[in-house]
């Protein structure tokens, strides 16, 4: 009995109807001798002890199905013995298929957030690729035309072929500029989300045309690193999405915390939709929005109707990290 439990079992189950068949049976052929008498209460008390033991062991199998279980070794269980713990397996089989089912949920709701991410960097990467060709990529070939002209022009010719080339450079560092703060603003790391998240806002109202208004309750400074770029990921997936679809001419994006609880809100009075929660999936946007708060364990919920407006609540714990991960 290397086990303590199994030592237990065998000192409450097997050791106390040893000890009584013994003292029945020393009764019997005291009284009787060695008679019918003695005999019959010796096999009672081997019975006993054998079904005390038989129980002991059932015990210590369910005990192993438990630890298998909890191991993960087990692939199966079998409903379908039979004897006074009949009951108790079968309970224990609907428990361990529960338990499957829920690890395979799992799996495939880790493997489904995987593929939204994926997704999302893959289209981020598209985007960036488009933006490279279409906007640097285009004004660099440009301006090399301008300067490959200038070298057989006069010198008035020349100069002003120089100047917009010039020019064209300047649009394009401009380009650049924009692009990289898409992708993370320098400013990120020098001034935070607060005054990222507010930047943000009026950068997409100039380019828009929407009026914004932007509002902030309780500090974030603390706040981790990858909560701080989830939640400027959402705040620039939303505006994205007004710019693209709403025709908004006001948005307010509001960011506070309170009670450990960061919440972001961004309305806008455009011309709204009908949320459909069984097509949600194949709205990208919006489904990366919800993949990002899942993934700091949050909520997600999205209020719109047509002619009204769109409003996009995220709420997610406050997890500090003293500006890092």
């Amino acid at each position: 009995m290397k086990n303590p439990f199994t030592k237990q079992l065998y000192l409450n189950f097997v050791l106390p109807q040893l000890f009584i068949s013994l003292l029945l049976l020393i009764a019997a052929i005291w009284v009787t001798g060695l008679s019918l008498l003695s005999f019959v209460v010796f096999m009672l008390g081997s019975l006993l002890i054998y079904l005390s033991t038989r129980t002991v062991s059932r015990i210590l199998q369910l005990r192993n199905t438990l630890d298998n279980i909890e191991k993960g070794s087990v692939t199966e269980i079998n409903a379908n013995t039979k004897g006074i713990f009949a009951e108790l397996n079968s309970m224990l089989a609907t428990i361990f298929e529960r338990i499957k089912k829920q690890e395979d949920d799992l799996q495939n709701e880790k493997l489904r957030r995987l593929r939204s991410v994926i997704d999302g960097q893959d289209q981020e990467r598209n985007r960036l690729s488009r933006e490279l060709h279409d906007g640097i990529g285009q004004s660099l070939i440009a301006v090399k035309l301008q300067l490959e002209n200038a070298e057989t022009q006069n010198y008035s010719m020349m100069r002003a072929g120089i100047d917009e080339a010039k020019n064209r450079i300047d649009l394009t560092i401009e380009d650049v500029r924009r692009v990289c703060n898409a992708l993370l603003p320098a400013a990120f790391n020098e001034f935070g989300i607060i005054s990222t998240l507010r930047a943000l806002c009026s950068e997409m109202a100039s380019l828009v045309g929407f009026v914004a208004v932007f509002e902030n309750e309780g500090s974030l400074d603390r706040m981790s690193k990858k909560s701080q770029v989830y939640i400027y990921r959402i705040a620039q997936e939303a505006l994205n999405n007004i710019a693209k679809h709403a025709r908004a001419t006001q948005v307010v994006m509001i960011i506070k915390r309170s009670n450990n609880i960061v919440t972001l809100e961004v309305s806008d009075n455009g011309k709204g939709f009908n949320f459909d929660p069984v097509n949600f999936a194949h709205r990208n946007g919006l489904q990366n929005m919800r993949e990002r708060t899942n993934l700091l364990q949050g909520d997600f919920t999205i209020n719109s109707e047509p002619g009204v407006g769109t409003t996009i609540k995220v709420s997610i714990p406050y997890n500090t990290g003293n500006g890092k991960d």
